[in-house]
C-alpha cells in the first residue's frame, strides 16, 4: 500500500514517507488527547524501521501508545547526573568558573554563600547614610515648624499690642465695600434681634466705663488742706471726666439673600469710644462677648484674628430675639465694638472675615 502519496512529518533527511494508516492513528490519538498539549512518543529502532516506505502496515501496534521512560532509580541516577549539561554560570570572574570554583553557579551558590552577604553588606552600607539623612531632615523639619509657630505667637502679641484709633463717629456708609441701610428697621424679627442687641451691649458698655471712672479717681484721688491738695483736686476732677461716645450702624451684604425672608442679608454694628482706659483688651472682650451671650449661653466665645487695627477680638453664636446669630467683637484699651447677623445669612467664619475688612473704615489706625 505504500507509494507516493503517503506523508512522514518527521522523517529524517533521506527517509521515505510513512504509512497512512500509522499517520491517520497518531491523528485519532492526538484528538483524544488533553487539549494544549503537545504528545511525545518514544519509539524503539525497530517499531521507526517498520513504517517506513515499503513496510508493512500491520507491524506497527493497533494502539499507538508512548513508551514510558524507564524509571530513574538510584543506579542510574549518578549516569542521569553526568550527562547533564553543565549549569549556566552567573557573569563575573567571582562566578563558579576555572578561576574562581568556589562561588559556585547561578541559581546554586556554593557552600561559602557569597550572593547573599555581598547583598546585605551593600544594603547596611546604604542604610546607615539614609538613616542619618532622615534624622537631619526630621530635626531640620521640628526646628523649622517650632520657628514658625514662634513667629505666628510673636506677630499675634504684636497685633495684640498695638492701639488703634479712635472709631468713626458717626458710622461710615460703606466699611468694607459693605453699604449701610438707612431708615427704620420694620421687619420685626430683624427689629427683636437688633433691640435685644443693642440693650446687652449698653449694659457691658455702661459696666466698663463706671470701671474706668473708678480707676480713675484710684489713680487721681482728691487732695485736701493745701495748694498741692486742691491743685490734685482740680487734675482729678478732671481725669474723672471718662466720656464715651456710642455709634452704630446697619449694613447691607450686596448678593446675598435671607434664606428665609428672601430680602438682603444684613450685618448690625455698636461700638463705644471712650476717652479714658477700658482696661486689657484680652480682659474687656471677654467681658463683652460674654455680656452679649447672655445668662443661658451654652457655647462659649473663641478668639480670631483682630485684624491689623489690633487689640483682641473674639466670635461666637448667641441666640437674640428667638434667631441664632452669629456674633463677632474686638476691644482695644479705650475702644469696644461688636458685628451681629443672622447664621442662615452669615457664618461666624464669614463674619470674621467681614469684621477685619470693615474695620479698616470703622476704626481709624
Amino acid at each position: 500500500m505504500a507509494g507516493p502519496w503517503t506523508v512522514s512529518r518527521d522523517r529524517r533527511n533521506g527517509d521515505s514517507g510513512t504509512d497512512l494508516r500509522a499517520a491517520l492513528g497518531r491523528l485519532g490519538a492526538l484528538r483524544r488527547s488533553a487539549p494544549f498539549v503537545r504528545q511525545t512518543w518514544h519509539r524503539s529502532r525497530s517499531a521507526v524501521a517498520h513504517v517506513r516506505l515499503g513496510s508493512v502496515a500491520t507491524h506497527w501496534p493497533p494502539a499507538v501508545t508512548p513508551e514510558r521512560p524507564p524509571a530513574v532509580t538510584a543506579e542510574r541516577r549518578p549516569a542521569l547526573n553526568a550527562e547533564r549539561p553543565p549549569a549556566v554560570t552567573a557573569k563575573g570572574p567571582s562566578a563558579g568558573t576555572a578561576r574562581n570554583p568556589s562561588a559556585g553557579t547561578a541559581g546554586n551558590p556554593s557552600a561559602g554563600g557569597t550572593c547573599r552577604p555581598a547583598t546585605a553588606r551593600l544594603s547596611a552600607r546604604w542604610a546607615i547614610p539614609l538613616l542619618a539623612l532622615m534624622s537631619v531632615a526630621a530635626v531640620l523639619i521640628a526646628l523649622a515648624t517650632a520657628h514658625i509657630a514662634e513667629r505666628a505667637v510673636t506677630t499675634s502679641q504684636a497685633a495684640a499690642r498695638k492701639v488703634g484709633g479712635p472709631l468713626v463717629i458717626p458710622a461710615p456708609r460703606i466699611a468694607g465695600a459693605y453699604p449701610r441701610r438707612f431708615g427704620a428697621i420694620t421687619d420685626p424679627a430683624v427689629l427683636a434681634i437688633v433691640s435685644q442687641f443693642r440693650q446687652r451691649f449698653e449694659a457691658v458698655g455702661t459696666g466698663l466705663l463706671a470701671d474706668a471712672r473708678r480707676a480713675a479717681e484710684t489713680r487721681n484721688p482728691v487732695g485736701a488742706g493745701s495748694a498741692a491738695g486742691a491743685t490734685a483736686s482740680g487734675n482729678g476732677a478732671a481725669d474723672r471726666q471718662v466720656t464715651a461716645a456710642w455709634t452704630s450702624g446697619l449694613y447691607g451684604e450686596p448678593g446675598h439673600l435671607d434664606p428665609a425672608t428672601y430680602r438682603p442679608s444684613w450685618v448690625m454694628y455698636l461700638g463705644l469710644d471712650a476717652s479714658g482706659m477700658l482696661g486689657r483688651p484680652s480682659t474687656t472682650i471677654a467681658r463683652l462677648m460674654t455680656g452679649l451671650l447672655g445668662p443661658a449661653a451654652v457655647v462659649g466665645p473663641w478668639r480670631v484674628t483682630p485684624g491689623h487695627r489690633g487689640g483682641s477680638a473674639n466670635c461666637t453664636v448667641a441666640w437674640l430675639g428667638q434667631t441664632s446669630v452669629s456674633v463677632c467683637g474686638w476691644a482695644t484699651d479705650h475702644t469696644i465694638g461688636a458685628l451681629v447677623s443672622p447664621v442662615r445669612d452669615t457664618s461666624v467664619a464669614e463674619l470674621a472675615t467681614m469684621m477685619i475688612k470693615m474695620r479698616f473704615d470703622l476704626q481709624r489706625a
